[in-house]
């Protein structure tokens, strides 16, 4: 837990903090399973009720009470924008799926400016909760099975436990290769860890002591020294849970198996020592409490934690554990009514309790935010972009009144046909969408992903005052302009970054094709294909530059729109958003330098060896020293990236001139 707890508050100190989790299940793993086999070998069979009625009262009070003390919190303190994101995960956290939750969201495109939720943590709890529904069935499938066999019980149990761990680890290694994100929150690659807690409760009570006294104390200290080892050298590019978790598994096996040995040096003494005992009764509260506290305390002071307040965080997470241990836990789970009762009555309390945190969390999931504002037909003075170019008129950009409430902007998405022009990469096809039709000989093609769908308004309108033609590809998560492979380093999905390839040979070739497409704007977010060495970007300017110059030589005008600044990376803010910053109660200065808005950018690259102009409208997002996230009274981005449907109409005005600088309309 303690390893957990400082990877979250210094992620950069403890790099793998996160095996305390795999430390956890393999102690659960023994525990449960021990406890089981007892019980087993006590009565003959295995009370399946009585089992979850015990889990539900240990664990459900304490967690239950977080997830409402969370959802007042929310609505207290968190902007309306983040409500149903957080609120749903409540509801996932109190069903104990929030796991799977995290899984579905890991491989969303659009759910990746999804903000860290409160409720997090919850999904280790959702692995353990349903490992203690599962387990003890396998457990009493596999000796009812021997039995018929003419076998004895235990020896069921083995092999169902034997069977279910190699299993799980053969997958883990598998799916975390083939899908690392999703496979980081699944059950399935974590049973292994459980299976070898299980495996080893099982050897040690065929045989209680494995090791002299001073043997024992040099295994765990081992132990003790390869779990540290683990949290200090593993970082987030360490593939996991694959065959790497085996180094923190074997870990705690030894410390486990070697018990709490006597010989002189032996940690034995300092497990026992107050503080240590005290800390690990706690555990369970400190681990529910600590997460919460990170995030929404940014909400509150408008900047990410200083070292002052992670050390307070500390302190009151272990304030908090022991009052829960104090006030909640103990008291609930001796409770005579509850303990001395069927187990029926835990259970449907427990279920009770469950809908009661549900009841209160919906209200939190089906929010809405209020319509955005309807943006002009026509260019209209101080409105968005309209605002940076007449400062004198309108005074600073940032400062003019707000068209609509803040949180309002969230909703400010493309039209529904616009969006239904965008299509998923793992589709590994494309769609093209004919939205303007020509007057004249000049046809537009818009092409990339969902920054370039967020585009499209203010492309429309160019094309509209021009009479041009626009026919759209979009995309999402492929920039559609190279038909490499995206390497690794593809921040986002990397299954998506080898299927990126067939899409994009698919457009390319339809536009090299049609004769009536004169002019091809390629516009990306270039940052998620890119990695933090310009000279190692998987999104390479070769690549880039051999698909321009294809096109060039069939006669089009190729242009490359340059990307906006994003809001991501700034050190100032806890919130991950434009309209987090701007909505939350103690948002401060939101914006972001402009120094720190540039990149290596390979689109550019490109261009610049192919000789093919540049749009760059950055001017119209930054002054001189600051690029903004609220303009001429509309807020930029809907989350940390993507336009809003209004910013980028505002935008048409100055987009339109600069296209017909960059020679389209000329053809």
């Amino acid at each position: 837990m303690l390893g957990v707890l400082l990877f979250h508050l210094w992620p950069h100190r403890l790099t793998g903090g996160y095996v305390g989790v795999d430390v956890f299940f393999v102690v659960s793993g023994y525990l449960i399973t021990d406890h089981l086999l007892r019980e087993y070998r006590t009565h003959g069979r295995i009370s399946l009720p009585a089992f979850w009625a015990r889990r539900a009262r240990r664990l459900l009070p304490a967690s239950l009470l977080v997830l409402a003390v969370t959802a007042a919190a929310v609505y207290l303190w968190v902007p309306l924008t983040r409500w149903s994101q957080f609120g749903w995960e409540i509801v996932a956290s109190a069903f104990y799926v929030q796991n799977w939750a995290m899984a579905a969201q890991s491989v969303d495109y659009m759910a990746m400016s999804n903000a860290a939720s409160p409720v997090q943590h919850f999904w280790t709890l959702g692995v353990e909760e349903q490992f203690y529904v599962v387990w003890p069935v396998l457990l009493v499938c596999g000796a009812a099975l021997a039995m018929r066999l003419r076998r004895g019980g235990l020896q069921g149990m083995t092999s169902a436990i034997v069977v279910v761990t190699v299993a799980s680890f053969a997958y883990s290694v598998l799916f975390t290769a083939a899908s690392p994100d999703v496979a980081y929150y699944s059950t399935f690659t974590r049973a292994w860890e459980f299976g070898a807690g299980a495996l080893l409760a099982l050897g040690l009570r065929r045989r209680p002591v494995w090791f002299r006294p001073r043997t024992a104390a040099a295994v765990s200290w081992l132990g003790f020294a390869a779990i540290g080892a683990t949290m200090m050298l593993f970082d987030a590019s360490t593939p996991f849970p694959s065959s790497t978790a085996a180094l923190p598994v074997l870990a705690t096996a030894l410390v486990i198996a070697a018990g709490t040995p006597s010989a002189v040096g032996a940690p034995t003494r300092l497990l026992a020592l107050r503080p240590v005992q005290f800390v690990g009764d706690i555990s369970y509260g400190v681990y529910l409490w600590h997460w919460p506290l990170i995030v929404l305390l940014p909400y509150l002071t408008g900047h990410r934690i200083s070292v002052p307040e992670a050390i307070a965080i500390l302190c009151a997470s272990l304030l908090l554990g022991w009052a829960s241990k104090r006030f909640v836990e103990d008291p609930v789970r001796s409770l005579p009514w509850l303990a001395r009762g069927a187990p029926r009555r835990s259970l449907l309390s427990t279920l009770a309790a469950m809908g009661a945190v549900t009841a209160a969390s919906l209200p939190l999931a089906l929010s809405t935010v209020p319509p955005p504002p309807t943006p002009p037909a026509q260019p209209v003075a101080c409105w968005g972009a309209e605002a940076m170019a007449d400062t004198e008129g309108c005074g600073p950009a940032d400062e003019v009144a707000m068209a609509a409430p803040v949180v309002s902007f969230a909703a400010d998405l493309p039209t529904e046909e616009v969006r239904a022009c965008e299509i998923t990469v793992e589709v590994t096809s494309y769609r093209r969408c004919d939205l303007v039709a020509a007057e004249g000989t000049t046809r537009l093609a818009l092409v990339g992903d969902s920054h370039a769908t967020r585009w499209v308004e203010a492309f429309e309108r160019a094309a509209r005052s021009e009479g041009w033609g626009l026919t759209t590809y979009l995309v999402s998560g492929c920039p559609l302009v190279s038909a490499a492979p995206i390497g690794g380093a593809w921040g986002f999905d990397p299954v998506g970054g080898q299927l990126c390839p067939q899409p994009t040979a698919a457009v390319v070739a339809e536009l090299l094709a049609d004769p009536t497409i004169t002019d091809v704007v390629f516009t990306n977010r270039t940052r998620l294909y890119i990695s933090e060495d310009p000279a190692d970007h998987p999104l390479s300017a070769a690549t880039v530059e051999e698909t321009i110059r294809a096109l060039q030589q069939a006669g089009k005008n190729v242009v490359v729109l340059a990307d906006p600044p994003e809001v991501r990376g700034v050190p100032e803010l806890g919130a991950p958003g434009a309209i987090d910053c701007l909505a939350s109660p103690g948002a401060r200065d939101c914006d972001l330098p402009r120094e720190a808005a540039g990149f290596a950018d390979p689109m550019r690259a490109a261009a610049d060896l192919a000789g093919a102009p540049v749009v760059d409208l950055t001017d119209m997002f930054c002054t001189d020293e600051r690029c903004l996230w609220r303009i001429g009274g509309l807020v930029v981005y809907t989350d940390d990236n993507h336009l809003t449907r209004s910013f980028a109409a505002s935008l048409a005005r100055p987009l339109t001139e600069r296209l017909i600088g960059s020679g389209v309309g000329d053809g």
